[in-house]
């Protein structure tokens, strides 16, 4: 992860090393945006969030279904529910949404995952334990 912000027209840039916080807490207003590079079956997507006049680069998310999450969110809405608070933490070298930390936590299975139907997920068993998938 590394931090821009822009305050009285400076721009501001943080490296990933000098980052020194080890958690993350968004909302899904929060994020500014969310791409993921061709070729990986669209499962890990890198966001943005802009929070507090600094947006904080390169925060992952593993989900297999975007727009089952963007109805998570809007069914939340809808029940005057307050919104779902993400909280990515720090592993190893990246920052991780972890399902199991969120507030309220998701399933232990996350959103999307059907245990009838199993999925191919390139990434790590960690990532995958602890990732919205």
């Amino acid at each position: 992860m590394y931090i821009t912000s822009r305050f009285d027209g400076e721009f501001d840039y943080q490296h990933a090393s000098d980052v020194k916080i080890n958690t993350l807490e968004f909302t899904f207003d929060q994020i500014g945006s969310a791409w993921h590079q061709s070729g990986d079956s669209g499962q890990l997507w890198r966001l943005s969030i802009v929070k507090d006049g600094y947006t904080y680069h390169n925060i992952h998310l593993s989900v297999t279904q975007w727009f089952k999450l963007a109805k998570h969110e809007m069914q939340r809405l809808r029940e005057g529910k307050d919104p779902q608070v993400y909280v990515a933490i720090k592993k190893s070298k990246h920052f991780w949404v972890v399902a199991s930390e969120c507030i309220p936590p998701f399933l232990p299975n996350g959103l999307t995952h059907d245990p009838n139907r199993p999925h191919h997920n390139m990434y790590s068993k960690q990532t995958v334990q602890n990732a919205i998938i």
